[in-house]
């Protein structure tokens, strides 16, 4: 009989301990911001980023698994959001880091038939014709940044003239 009521005490004890423990969650978790899952986008940024810093340090082997990590992510991003021309600036980018040079041109290109006269897309793909030795197109590429008053006519400007074969 002892250790029936025992355990009904402790059962109920029990009951009573996680009930008032739930309550408390319930209270702190409305405190809580609410949180957004990542989208693929912004895990590729992410990626694209670690690469950068693992480059900058040497690693090129883990740099180019971050850069081909995501591109698989952008690929989903592409399928799964509207045609946004971020995500081809980010493709032809991840490729151009690969020495992809011919997918690196496709994406910048798809990027430029959504948006024109985006300002990274046009330096990116005048920079990737500079190091393809493709003056023209580079020049065509700061033609179309001449009246945007931006950074990246200057930086495009410079590198051309910089490179100059």
């Amino acid at each position: 009989m002892k250790n029936i009521t025992s355990a009904i005490l402790i059962f109920f004890l029990l009951i009573v301990f996680t009930a008032n423990s739930n309550a408390n969650s319930n209270k702190f978790r409305d405190e809580l911001p609410e949180l957004q899952r990542l989208t693929d986008l912004s895990i590729a940024i992410r990626r694209i980023n670690k690469g950068l810093k693992y480059e900058a340090k040497g690693k090129d082997k883990k740099a180019n698994k971050m850069y081909t990590e995501a591109i698989d992510f952008l690929f989903e991003a592409n399928k799964n959001q509207d045609i946004d021309p971020s995500i081809f600036f980010y493709l032809g980018f991840s490729f151009q880091k690969l020495k992809d040079f011919e997918n690196a041109e496709i994406y910048y290109q798809l990027g430029l038939a959504i948006d024109p006269i985006n300002s990274n897309i046009n330096k990116y793909l005048g920079a990737l014709y500079v190091n393809l030795k493709k003056l023209k197109l580079a020049n065509e590429r700061l033609d179309v940044l001449k009246n945007c008053n931006c950074e990246e006519y200057l930086d495009l400007k410079n590198f051309i003239s910089e490179n100059k074969f």
